[in-house]
């Protein structure tokens, strides 16, 4: 998609997401903590469906359009799980299209009718694939007498969606599994965020999985949820910039509004350093996705830089949110630690945000071990 189109696209997303702080609040105060009528209207944008193939209902797009829309989603402080969901579940899902556990539900993603969710963190919440908490085994003599999965899985996105995509490891390395909700030896446990999303713990105990539900092991499941992988963490910093985006145009107008010893507060020098050193953050790390974004969708771009830079990407956005958030609300004084004022809104997002698929410190190392040495 050339510049011009992704400004419409950019144009039409703003345009339906706006920041709304009723919204916020309504949803936090409810359970799953989002719509699933907003979820639909996602989907019935087609913004559900950028990385899904035309054969499923898809657009076939890659990070970029998906980056703009969670750009605007973030900026708007949607709780949907746009990151987790449109663009890790799906894009894992979209790279094993035609087979049996998935031809049917892709189409299902992309229309918003059926919601899934990826499972692959243990409790330490490594980033690492080889890292799955759960076992995949055969019973008994091959795979005609079925497979049987163990394991505990920490920090699933949406706790209430239809069914969970599992990465396991098998007898012929990473497999990939669709589970439905109602699976039997699945026991789902929701936790609060601060944000009011929920994320869940998954605990299989000797589920039985049928043949039908291995949607991939081996190889292709290392390159696929490695590409998911790292479109969810270009996607989720774009959610950040969005937020920083919303942070710092609530902090500039107070400081043009608050008015102390007769004069604007935003005009003393001190204030001015900082909102200037808060701007240069925002758009370092706006720059750093957009980069990688773009960089990530070039045909034949290695796996080894396009890591690096999602998770260079990540470790900017996470920093700079978190420093956003913290230092704009010092700067509202008094009112912006009340929670009827809408900045803290956008703390708490931040802090899950930031922490979703790994913080900055994780992606930090990550980086360090990827990034080329020229």
């Amino acid at each position: 998609m050339d510049q011009q189109m992704l400004q419409i696209l950019d144009h039409s997303v703003s345009a339906w997401a706006r920041p709304d702080s009723a919204r916020v609040r309504l949803r936090r105060d409810e359970k799953p903590g989002f719509s699933r009528q907003t979820w639909s209207e996602l989907a019935a944008q087609g913004w559900l469906a950028v990385l899904a193939p035309e054969t499923a209902g898809g657009l076939d797009l890659g990070v970029t359009e998906a980056a703009v829309i969670a750009r605007r989603l973030g900026y708007a402080l949607y709780t949907e799980p746009y990151s987790s969901t449109a663009v890790f579940a799906l894009s894992c899902a979209s790279s094993f299209a035609g087979t049996p556990a998935m031809t049917e539900r892709l189409a299902s993603f992309c229309s918003g009718q059926m919601l899934p969710s990826l499972a692959w963190q243990d409790s330490r919440g490594s980033i690492e694939l080889d890292s799955s908490p759960g076992t995949l085994r055969a019973n008994g003599n091959g795979l005609s007498n079925g497979l049987s999965l163990t394991g505990n899985y920490h920090f699933v996105a949406t706790p209430s969606a239809d069914g969970f995509i599992i990465l396991a490891a098998g007898a012929a390395g990473p497999a990939l599994l669709w589970v439905d909700r109602e699976q039997r030896g699945l026991n789902i446990e929701a936790h609060a965020l601060a944000d009011g999303s929920e994320c869940a713990s998954l605990s299989f105990n000797d589920a039985p999985i049928r043949p039908e539900q291995l949607i991939a092991s081996g190889d292709p499941v290392r390159e696929a949820f490695a590409l998911a992988f790292d479109r969810a963490l270009l996607a989720s910093s774009a959610e950040l910039v969005g937020n920083m985006e919303r942070c710092l145009e609530m902090t500039l107008t107070y400081l043009r509004e608050r008015k102390q010893f007769g004069r604007a507060i935003g005009s003393f020098q001190a204030l001015k350093h900082r909102a200037v050193d808060l701007w240069i953050q925002k758009e370092l790390a706006r720059v750093a996705v957009e980069r990688a974004a773009h960089k990530a969708d070039e045909p034949g771009i290695s796996p080894q830089l396009r890591a690096a830079l999602a998770s260079g990407a990540k470790m900017r956005a996470s920093q700079a949110a978190l420093k956003m958030s913290t230092e704009a609300i010092q700067m509202h004084g008094a009112i912006g630690f009340t929670d009827d004022f809408d900045l803290g809104l956008y703390l708490k997002r931040a802090l899950v945000l930031s922490a979703q698929f790994g913080n900055g410190a994780a992606h930090r190392r990550r980086f360090g071990e990827l990034a080329p040495s020229e």
